[in-house]
């Protein structure tokens, strides 16, 4: 689904767990296509075909999913990186995460062809697509979002979700930096909010008014 400009939302709406997926479309050198979080390969319960569900609907929007050129990781938890891999040894897409969490990808059985840290990421030469990388630990120690300033858009990964967090109960999580994270991130200038899963809502919060309400929701009830 196209949201705005080339930015296009891929909502998981299966019956097992996967992420939503986020992608911009001929963003990178050679018109190439960025990926955010392309979820499982397969779901983990009941086999749900994810990536292939993924790509399908990519190719309906007319994105060929050949072209894609890279993906970025907010976190390394497998239903959000498995589908990495693939899209890496069949599109040659390059992968990256977090410095922190390189390791833990690594142990997976991932390779990040290089590694993200906090602060501007300009991807390409010919005409630089620019995101700001926002470290914000809590839900794992390496996780992290990416807004893209000129549409004022967070993703937000597992950070962020409609009325609620991620988890902070996982191996590294911490309660307190998430914490910090959120109030980190509700002093940006937010119009789109997109959302690591559809829990309770597609993830997808639009217009300056809701960001905050929902902000101010989880200062009040979560955090």
């Amino acid at each position: 689904m196209k949201l705005l400009n080339n930015l296009f939302a891929y909502t998981w709406n299966g019956q097992d767990n996967n992420c939503n997926t986020y992608v911009f479309a001929n963003a990178l050198d050679n018109n190439r296509h960025l990926v955010i979080d392309p979820g499982h390969i397969k779901t983990p319960s009941t086999g749900e075909a994810a990536l292939e569900r993924l790509l399908s609907e990519m190719q309906m929007d007319g994105l060929q999913t050949e072209d894609v050129g890279m993906v970025l990781l907010t976190h390394c938890h497998p239903d959000h990186f498995e589908s990495a891999r693939y899209l890496q040894e069949n599109y040659q897409a390059l992968v990256a995460i977090h410095e922190i969490e390189g390791a833990v990808y690594a142990h997976y059985g991932g390779t990040a062809d290089f590694l993200l840290r906090d602060g501007e990421l300009k991807l390409g030469k010919k005409k630089p697509f620019l995101l700001n990388v926002l470290h914000c630990p809590g839900h794992s120690p390496g996780h992290v979002a990416f807004y893209w300033a000129p549409e004022k858009v967070l993703i937000a990964g597992d950070a962020i979700f409609y009325q609620s967090t991620g988890r902070t109960d996982l191996p590294g999580g911490s309660p307190d930096q998430m914490k910090q994270s959120i109030l980190r991130l509700s002093e940006m200038d937010i119009e789109v909010l997109l959302c690591g899963h559809p829990y309770g809502h597609p993830g997808i919060i639009q217009g300056k008014k809701d960001v905050m309400e929902n902000f101010d929701f989880l200062k009040q009830h979560i955090l």
